[in-house]
C-alpha cells in the first residue's frame, strides 16, 4: 500500500509539471483527486489494512494528497503568468483603447424635451392623445363647420372604415395636435395650462420643407382675466429660452377657426442673424408658430362658459423648431437613419 501511494504521488507530480495548459491540468486533477481518481480509490482501501498500520499509511496518504494539490496550485499559477506574459507581448497596453459607441437622443427628442422643460417652468402640464382621431375632435369641436374652407387646407388622411361600425369619413389621422383641446377641456375644469406634443399627418408631397408625417406641439391655458398680451408674453419667453436671449420675435395678425383674434409669430433668423439668406428667403425672419385667444364657440362646445373663462392657444411644428435649432436646410434629415448625420447632434 505504501509503495502504491508513493507511485501515485510520483506519477501525478510528473504529469502535472509537464501539463501544457489549464485544460490538461484540470483533467489530471480529476484523474487523481476526483471521485474515481487513483488516490481517492487507494484511500478507500485503508479500511482493509490491519489496525496497527492504518495510522501510518493514513498520514502518508494525506501527505500525498497535499503534495498533489500544492503541485497543481503552483503549476496553475505558472500557467496563468505565462498566459498573461504572452498577452502582453501581443497587445500593447500603452495604446489608447477603442472608444465605445454610446447612443444619444435624436435631435427631435432633444428639441421635444427642451420645449417641455421651458413650459414646465411656466406651470404647464404635458398631455398625450390618440393619433387616430374622429372628425368631431379634429374639426367639429374646434369650430370647423362641415363646409369651412380651412378643412381643405388640412389635407386630411381618411381611414377606410367600410365593413365597420364607424361612419365613413369620420375616422382620420389627426392633422394637428389641437385635437386634444376638446378631449382635455371636456374632462377637467379650469383653470389649467397644457401642452400636447405629438405626431400629426397630412397628405402632402415630401420635400425639403414638407412631410406627410411630422411633429407638432399644441399649448393652451384657460383662466379668468387672460388677455392677448398674456399669449404674446408667453411666446416671447419661450422663444428667448429656446433659441437664446438675443432672439427677436414679432407678431402679425392672422386667422384660425379656433382662435379669435389670431396671430402668427416670426423669429429673427438664427442662421443669418437677420442679414438675409436662403433659409429665411432673404427676409431675416422665419415664421414658426401661430395662436390666438380661444374662440368662444370652442369653449361652448366643451361646456366652458366663455363669459367667465378666457384662454389662449398656440402651436408650432417641432420639426421646424429642430431645423432652426440645428440650422438644417432639409426637413428630411430628421428622419434619415444615417448615423453620419445623427452623430452630429
Amino acid at each position: 500500500m505504501e509503495e502504491e501511494l508513493i507511485q501515485i504521488k510520483n506519477s501525478a507530480v510528473s504529469l502535472i509539471l509537464d501539463a501544457k495548459d489549464k485544460r490538461e491540468l484540470d483533467d489530471l486533477k480529476i484523474r487523481f483527486l476526483g471521485r474515481s481518481g487513483r488516490l481517492t480509490l487507494a484511500i478507500r482501501e485503508l479500511s482493509k489494512l490491519p489496525k496497527e498500520k492504518r495510522p501510518e499509511i493514513g498520514r502518508l496518504a494525506n501527505e500525498v494528497k497535499n503534495t498533489i494539490e500544492e503541485t497543481i496550485f503552483e503549476k496553475e499559477s505558472r500557467l496563468t503568468k505565462q498566459r498573461s506574459q504572452k498577452l502582453k507581448e501581443k497587445i500593447d497596453i500603452t495604446i489608447p483603447g477603442i472608444k465605445p459607441l454610446i447612443g444619444h437622443l435624436h435631435p427631435l427628442s432633444q428639441v421635444l424635451y427642451n420645449v417641455i422643460d421651458v413650459f414646465k417652468s411656466l406651470g404647464f402640464q404635458t398631455a398625450d392623445g390618440p393619433e387616430i382621431e374622429t372628425d368631431k375632435y379634429n374639426f367639429g369641436v374646434l369650430n370647423f363647420p362641415k363646409d369651412h374652407p380651412a378643412r381643405d387646407t388640412q389635407q386630411t388622411l381618411f381611414l377606410d372604415t367600410h365593413n365597420s361600425k364607424h361612419t365613413p369619413g369620420e375616422t382620420i389621422l389627426r392633422t394637428h395636435t389641437s385635437t386634444m383641446q376638446g378631449r382635455i377641456m371636456e374632462k377637467i375644469k379650469p383653470p389649467f395650462r397644457v401642452i400636447v406634443p405629438g405626431k400629426v399627418f397630412r397628405y402632402e408631397q415630401t420635400d425639403s420643407s414638407h412631410g406627410f408625417e411630422f411633429w407638432q406641439f399644441e399649448g393652451y391655458a384657460v383662466d379668468k382675466n387672460i388677455t392677448f398680451t398674456d399669449l404674446m408674453g408667453t411666446l416671447d419667453y419661450f422663444v428667448r429660452k429656446f433659441f437664446g436671449e438675443s432672439t427677436k420675435i414679432k407678431f402679425a395678425s392672422h386667422n384660425f377657426p379656433f382662435t379669435e383674434p389670431s396671430l402668427e409669430g416670426y423669429v429673427s433668423c438664427v442662421v443669418c442673424k437677420e442679414k438675409g439668406c436662403n433659409f429665411c428667403k432673404q427676409s431675416g425672419w422665419v415664421e414658426v408658430l401661430g395662436g390666438g385667444m380661444i374662440h368662444p364657440n370652442v369653449l361652448n362646445n366643451v361646456g366652458i362658459d366663455p363669459s367667465r373663462w378666457q384662454g389662449f392657444a398656440f402651436g408650432t411644428g417641432l420639426s421646424r423648431l429642430a431645423t432652426l435649432k440645428f440650422q438644417m436646410d432639409d426637413l428630411r434629415l430628421l428622419t434619415n437613419p444615417d448615423l453620419r448625420i445623427l452623430n452630429q447632434f
